[in-house]
């Protein structure tokens, strides 16, 4: 009973609905571009390397650090004073966000794949740009001690997205056309926009503008300065390969469904319904870990946990297209995720200086998108040439350098040091 009190004091708060709310937002376009895009392409016989370096536009997570200083410096004429500066250009975004979504799905990616790239890209610009506010958004309506449990519910959040832009465009595709599950899928960002001008203000910041190139570098000069060079430094590399084996596995993970020979109902079912499930109730027990156990000691089960789901994966392809093998890779590969994105988003939320939570954060979050933009990217090529159950199988090793590091930083350089000035 007191673990059952634990969990639904931690989690059930007005402010933790919220989070989760604009965390279904995030999740959406996230994995429009991230599984059901790459599902679209596939069947519509794209080559898999091709497939592959469709990841490339999701280059806009990964650099959106370079115009982040925008939302935390520049105000809204007039709609700033009404509803808030946040609340302002998260409305403003999301209404792009969601016309781009509806150009993405009029493309024709067999008449002419570049116009879809192009539109891929800008869903992923403005999706990017809706995560820097949120992300901040969020950072500064909690106090440090509900970032774990805040990380955990933009994570449910994330995968409700998930289920809907995932499973729910596979289960639409069934009965009406690619463009018109595009075009819902537009509506619903829509009706988010709408949402957003009822949610709580934030207090707001007074951040002094000393010219762009100013403005632009004060973020990290002051994390640089919190933290010296060193640490810095530390902190870059961890946030660069802790995900690494995760994502490098990740972007292949949809078109070898595809290719091993299941169904879309199928992907839809295990990957979508069962997979999402799966991660909700990892993120949450990763929030409980975060808790109890602190986040450096949740950063290193999780990271454990990561890289024997990746050998299901292996396992799988020697196994072939059996159902329950599947149900069993899938609900390994997201649970363990689930925890591992909790932990890692608490993390990253601790060590920003709540002056510049937009900027901070979205260059954390940056360089953790390029494991998965850039070193991800040739995964195609590596399955054509080497084979998918020998791709899986190096897929693991790629967890190694985080595990190395968190190892010496649990020892050597404590948390509490890496947020200390």
């Amino acid at each position: 009973m007191k673990n059952l009190s634990d969990f639904l004091s931690l989690y059930f708060t007005k402010k933790l609905f919220i989070i989760f709310l604009m965390g279904i937002a995030s999740g959406i376009p996230l994995y429009l571009i991230l599984s059901t895009l790459v599902i679209w392409l596939t069947r519509n016989d794209i080559d898999i390397s091709i497939v592959g370096l469709f990841s490339l536009t999701q280059l806009p997570w990964t650099i959106k650090f370079f115009w982040s200083p925008i939302f935390d410096y520049y105000r809204i004429p007039f709609f700033a004073k009404l509803i808030g500066n946040r609340k302002a250009w998260l409305f403003l975004i999301q209404l792009f966000l969601s016309l781009s979504i509806l150009a993405l799905g009029l493309s024709n990616p067999n008449q002419n794949l570049l116009v879809t790239a192009i539109f891929a890209f800008i869903v992923a610009f403005f999706s990017a740009s809706q995560d820097i506010i949120i992300d901040a958004y969020r950072i500064e309506l909690l106090d440090d001690d509900e970032q774990g449990a805040g990380a955990a519910m933009t994570q449910a959040g994330y995968r409700i997205g998930g289920i809907i832009s995932g499973a729910g465009a596979l289960y639409m595709r069934e009965v009406i056309t690619w463009s018109e599950v595009f075009l819902v899928v537009s509506l619903i960002i829509f009706m988010f926009a709408i949402i957003t001008l009822f949610l709580p203000r934030l207090k707001e910041i007074n951040r002094k503008q000393n010219g762009f190139i100013v403005t632009f570098f004060n973020p990290l000069i002051e994390f640089v300065q919190r933290n010296d060079v060193k640490k810095f430094s530390i902190i870059i590399f961890f946030i660069l390969t802790f995900k690494l084996c995760d994502s490098v596995a990740g972007v292949m993970a949809n078109p070898f469904y595809v290719k091993i020979g299941f169904e879309n109902i199928e992907i839809a079912n295990a990957s979508k319904i069962f997979g999402v499930l799966a991660t909700i109730l990892g993120v949450f027990i990763g929030g409980l870990l975060v808790k109890k156990l602190g986040i450096l000691k949740s950063l290193l089960l999780s990271a454990f946990l990561q890289m024997i789901s990746n050998i299901l994966f292996f396992v799988l392809s020697k196994v072939g297209p059996d159902y329950s093998f599947l149900i069993i890779t899938v609900l390994g590969e997201n649970i363990s995720g689930g925890i591992g994105s909790a932990s890692f988003v608490a993390y990253l939320s601790i060590l920003c200086n709540r002056n510049f939570t937009a900027t901070q954060y979205a260059l954390l979050s940056s360089v953790m998108g390029v494991a998965r933009t850039f070193i991800a990217s040739p995964s195609g090529f590596v399955v054509e040439l080497l084979g998918w159950s020998n791709f899986f199988l190096i897929s693991t090793l790629f967890a190694i350098p985080g595990l190395v590091i968190l190892f010496w930083m649990e020892k050597k350089f404590p948390l509490r040091k890496q947020i200390s000035s």
